[in-house]
Parts: C-alpha cells; sequence; structure tokens
C-alpha cells in the first residue's frame, strides 16, 4: 500500500483504485451481530463512513497541494449519502499510498508515544483483568478454511491494501520478516493511534477464552515493540449447516478501559471483517 510516494500522480490513482475495487460496495449476503443483536448492514457502512472522515482529517495535517485538495474534496463528499463509500475508500487509500509509509509513520509518531504510554498504564491498572470486544458476521456463502486461507495468503505475502483498505483506522499494517504482523490504527474509541505487533504463533498466551462452538481459529498475542503484553485477538468460525460460515471476531483489552472503548472496537470489528469476507467472496 504504501511503497511508491515518488510515483506520478496518475499512477498513484491508478494503483490505488485496483486495490480499492474489493472494497468498493457494502457486501451483500452477511449479517452482522454485536452483543447478540442484528446490525442492519447499512448502519455499518455508516460508522465507516464517520471513519473516513476522521482518518481524512489526521491524513490532511501538514500535507499540501494535490494531496490537501483530494482530502478536502473527501471530506466534503461525506455530507452525501452512502452510496459514495466506494468513492471515498479509494480516495483515502490513494492518500495513504501517496503518503507513504515513512510518511505516515512521522505522521503519527506523536501519537504513537502517547498511546504506548496509555496502554501500559492501562495495562498496570488492570492487574491482569480483561475485557471483550466481541462481533459476529455470517456469510450465506463460503466456508470458514476458505477464508482462514484467503487471510493467511494475505498475511504471508504481506497484500497491505488487503490490510489496510479494509477500515478507515488503519493506517498500516504490515508482515515483518519474522512473521509478526505490525499495525498502526485507532482502536475502539481512542483519540490516538496505536502501534502494537501480532505474535499469531504465541497462541498459548491468548487470554482471549475460546469458544468450542467455533472449530476454526486464528489467534495471537498483542504486545508492544519491546514485548510488552498489551492484549490479544481470538477470531473463530465454523461452517453452517445450511452452506456458507460465521465468524467471531474477539479482541482482549484491558479491563481498565470504559466501555464505550470497547463497543465502538465492535463497530472496528464489524467493519473491517465485513469488508475482507466481502472482498474474499469476490
Amino acid at each position: 500500500m504504501t511503497r511508491a510516494a515518488a510515483t506520478t500522480a496518475a499512477g498513484l490513482a491508478a494503483a490505488s483504485l485496483g486495490t480499492a475495487t474489493s472494497f468498493a460496495a457494502p457486501p451483500d449476503g452477511l449479517r452482522t451481530f454485536i452483543d447478540g443483536v442484528a446490525i442492519d448492514r447499512a448502519k455499518v457502512v455508516e460508522w465507516e463512513k464517520r471513519r473516513v472522515s476522521v482518518a481524512a482529517a489526521r491524513l490532511r495535517r501538514d500535507y499540501v497541494g494535490v494531496l490537501a485538495g483530494e482530502l478536502d474534496s473527501l471530506l466534503a463528499r461525506l455530507e452525501s449519502t452512502v452510496d459514495d463509500i466506494g468513492a471515498a475508500r479509494a480516495a483515502l487509500a490513494r492518500a495513504r499510498l501517496t503518503i507513504g509509509e515513512q510518511g505516515i509513520r512521522e505522521l503519527v509518531a506523536a501519537e504513537l508515544v502517547a498511546s504506548e504510554a496509555a496502554a501500559r498504564t492501562g495495562i498496570a491498572a488492570s492487574a491482569g483483568r480483561w475485557q471483550y470486544a466481541i462481533t459476529e458476521i455470517a456469510s450465506d456463502r463460503g466456508t470458514a478454511q476458505g477464508f482462514l486461507d484467503w487471510l493467511d495468503r494475505a498475511l504471508v505475502t504481506d497484500d497491505r491494501p488487503v490490510w489496510t483498505d479494509a477500515c478507515p483506522d488503519h493506517y498500516l499494517i504490515a508482515t515483518l520478516p519474522d512473521g509478526r504482523q505490525e499495525v498502526i490504527e485507532v482502536t475502539g474509541g481512542a483519540m490516538l493511534a496505536s502501534q502494537f505487533f501480532v505474535d499469531y504463533t504465541d497462541t498459548a498466551a491468548v487470554m482471549v477464552p475460546p469458544d468450542p462452538a467455533f472449530p476454526f481459529t486464528l489467534a495471537g498475542v498483542a504486545s508492544l515493540a519491546d514485548g510488552f503484553v498489551i492484549g490479544g485477538v481470538r477470531h473463530q468460525f465454523r461452517d453452517e449447516p445450511g452452506g456458507g460460515f460465521r465468524g467471531r471476531f474477539a479482541v482482549a483489552f484491558p479491563a481498565a478501559l470504559p466501555g464505550l472503548y470497547i463497543a465502538e472496537h465492535q463497530w472496528h470489528l464489524a467493519c473491517e471483517f465485513g469488508n475482507w469476507i466481502s472482498a474474499h467472496l469476490r
């Protein structure tokens, strides 16, 4: 996603639009559940649209010229209907690509310092206790193993557009040489971007309890750069008797965080996994 900051503007637009097409329209045949309650997919798109405006405003800082005009145009367009979400996603993808990986790191550097300190404080205040953001999505097509294989290919090949473009709050998601996944994103109801590293080989230490009704699992521990553990993920899947599959997506956060933080991350999960499942099924 962020490898070609010096490429021509036309090339950048073409490349980013090419990677954004998988996320161009709201997913069909998906049912989303938060706290066991069915959520209209249009509401998830509306949430994504609001977060696009936040991401655009963040990327707009300290950037001028063509990029500034692009982001200003994007912010203005967000007053229109949610049918424009595909164009908004594409514009945001172009902005990330234009800024480039190093530019994004510089843009959020101060936020990462502050959020790391907050994470350490939250862990200390929680005294080993955790709370969980959980969202479920059911698809009437596909299989659990097929979707897991698709995610694994994206992880192994470091397919950054797949990972980053699925949610406006994703700023950089990259596979490191040691297999860990580096994530720079805004989680939950946070005001600042944070950086963490997910080790999908460290499954024994995952603090999210497994659900035996979901036999397929993608799990890992999330830590800061120095290995300090701040959470974990356990995403589980099962095939449905009538066809299709269902995913249960769970993220562990320190227990001391406010409930609103957890509630917002449930929408974050609905957005990113809804877009990933939709892209996989296409």
